[in-house]
Order: structure tokens, then C-alpha cells, then sequence
């Protein structure tokens, strides 16, 4: 009896395909895209870096089967095998850095900017800790605000695979602790912005604005705006 109810456990499970796509494969149309870790590319450090392919970039490339590596900057590096772009202490602050990688005839390409040594930089994904408007509060939370390490900046309220709320570009001045932001496009854009106000960094993963709004309020927001408190992801 155990015999044949082991044996009907076999024909009823699926099938499980573990083998690995050739990297033939790989790159024979328009999808193929690279991309590194949003994060602070800062001289000495490391970013992640990796490959995708097909419809949102849902299918991940083995970094092996790139045949040829690039940097426009000789002090960044490929170490393929680990998966990480390799920041030298010799890098400059503030220079944009571009890498391509090819798979057979298909060259992709990603940039990134070198960020300062030392001190705060917003580079990375935010979400919402808390919020004060000085009376009602957004609806929803922020829960993702991306700094991109180029000085743009994007807000989305329910991240749903790729798709975000509105974007921009993003000036901050850690001395004066000042942040303005100027919105670009969007694919919901809400009412009565402030997007000019103070903000400071705690450590690497707590960021505090003050005096601006992004948006979820049923009203206008108060004169003064709104204390936002962001943990980084």
C-alpha cells in the first residue's frame, strides 16, 4: 500500500527544470539591460552589479555569460565573478562613470556617479517612518523614495514592479542641509507640492525633511509643510 501511494506521489509532482539556459540564449533582442546597486558609490567601495532580460527586466543574466567588460573610468573595475563593480580610493568625487557589457553582438550599458568619501549622500531607497502635517496626515505612506546617484529623484507611494508615481531631479546641500526638488514627469502627480525644505541625514540610514509635502493629503497642506522621518532599505 505505502508502495503505490509513493509511487502516486511521483507521477503527480511536477516536473522541476533546474538546468541553466545556454548563454546563447541570452541577448538576442532589444531586452537585454545592466544595471548597479543603487547606492553611494563611494571611492574605496563596491557596487552590486547585475543583468537582466525580457519584460520589466524579470529574468536575470548569469554575469558569465558577458564575453567583454568596459569602464570610461580606469580607476572602477569588473570583478564578473563576484558580481561587484570595484571602486579604487583614487577615484574622483563627482565624475560620472559609464560600463558596458557584451553578450555576444547585443553591448548594453549603465551609469553611476561617483559619490564624495566621506559624509551624507542620499543615494538609495527610502521608505516612509513617519510623517507630522501638523494636523491630518497622508493617507497613504511614502513607501519609496529614490535617490539616484546622478541628482534624480523618484517618489511612489505602492511600488508595483516598475511603475512610480512622478520623478525628477534633486539638488542637496548637506552643509546648509537644504533639498529642493523640481518634478519632470509623472504618472500621478499630485496637487499643492512643497518641494523645497531642510534636510539632514542620520548615520547612513535615517533621513529627516522638513517643510515640504509629497502628496496623499484629502486637504491642502499647512503653510509650514510637512516633517517627513525616512529609513533607507
Amino acid at each position: 500500500m505505502l508502495e503505490l501511494v509513493f509511487a502516486a506521489a511521483l507521477i503527480a509532482a511536477p516536473v522541476q527544470d533546474d538546468e541553466e539556459p545556454p548563454c546563447s540564449s541570452y541577448g538576442t533582442d532589444d531586452t537585454l539591460s545592466i544595471g548597479a546597486a543603487v547606492a553611494p558609490a563611494r571611492p574605496g567601495g563596491e557596487l552590486s552589479l547585475h543583468a537582466n532580460e525580457a519584460l520589466h527586466g524579470m529574468v536575470a543574466v548569469p554575469l558569465k555569460c558577458f564575453s567583454r567588460w568596459t569602464s570610461s573610468d580606469p580607476a572602477v573595475t569588473i570583478d564578473a565573478e563576484r558580481g561587484k563593480i570595484v571602486i579604487a580610493p583614487e577615484a574622483t568625487p563627482g565624475r560620472d562613470v559609464e560600463i558596458t557589457g557584451t553578450v555576444g553582438d547585443r553591448t548594453v550599458r549603465t551609469r553611476f556617479r561617483i559619490a564624495p568619501a566621506e559624509g551624507p549622500v542620499l543615494t538609495g531607497f527610502w521608505s516612509q517612518e513617519s510623517v507630522d502635517c501638523h494636523g491630518p496626515v497622508p493617507r497613504d505612506p511614502l513607501r519609496e523614495l529614490r535617490f539616484s546617484s546622478d541628482g534624480k529623484f523618484a517618489v511612489t507611494f505602492v511600488p508595483f514592479e516598475v511603475r512610480q508615481d512622478y520623478w525628477g531631479a534633486v539638488e542637496f546641500d548637506p552643509a546648509a542641509r537644504r533639498i529642493g526638488f523640481v518634478v519632470e514627469r509623472g504618472n500621478t502627480v499630485p496637487t499643492h507640492l512643497m518641494l523645497e525644505g531642510q534636510a539632514r541625514v542620520e548615520g547612513e540610514n535615517r533621513l529627516f525633511l522638513d517643510g515640504v509635502y509629497f502628496g496623499g493629503l484629502d486637504v491642502p497642506p499647512p503653510a509650514e509643510g510637512c516633517r517627513y522621518v525616512f529609513r533607507k532599505r
